[in-house]
């Protein structure tokens, strides 16, 4: 876990959620700049990112109301749900990079 206590955590969370948040429009505007033939795929992999980082927001959540006793399984959750939009975030900006210039 990155923090040592629960204020930090939520900070970090937070901060963190907002600049996957701002990842998420841009990607979005770029996703409406492929072809017409191209964007379905894109579309989807973006829904799913959005649903992950909902769950991130969610967990943000829990850790808000988790009390001062019991904030460590919050916040490990969080940092879970966090990592795993991470990873989606870093896929999805490897397949943009590497995909063929449209014609």
């Amino acid at each position: 876990m990155r923090c040592r206590d629960k204020q930090s955590c939520q900070n970090w969370y937070e901060r963190e959620l907002n600049e996957a948040g701002q990842r998420l429009e841009s990607l979005r505007a770029s996703i409406h700049r492929l072809r017409l033939d191209l964007r379905p795929d894109w579309e989807r992999r973006l829904d799913d990112l959005r649903g992950r980082h909902n769950r991130g927001v969610a967990r943000l959540e829990a850790l808000r109301r988790a009390s001062t006793e019991c904030w460590v399984p919050a916040a490990e959750r969080a940092e879970e749900a966090f990592l795993a939009l991470r990873e989606a975030l870093l896929r999805v900006d490897e397949a943009l990079s590497i995909r063929p210039l449209a014609a």
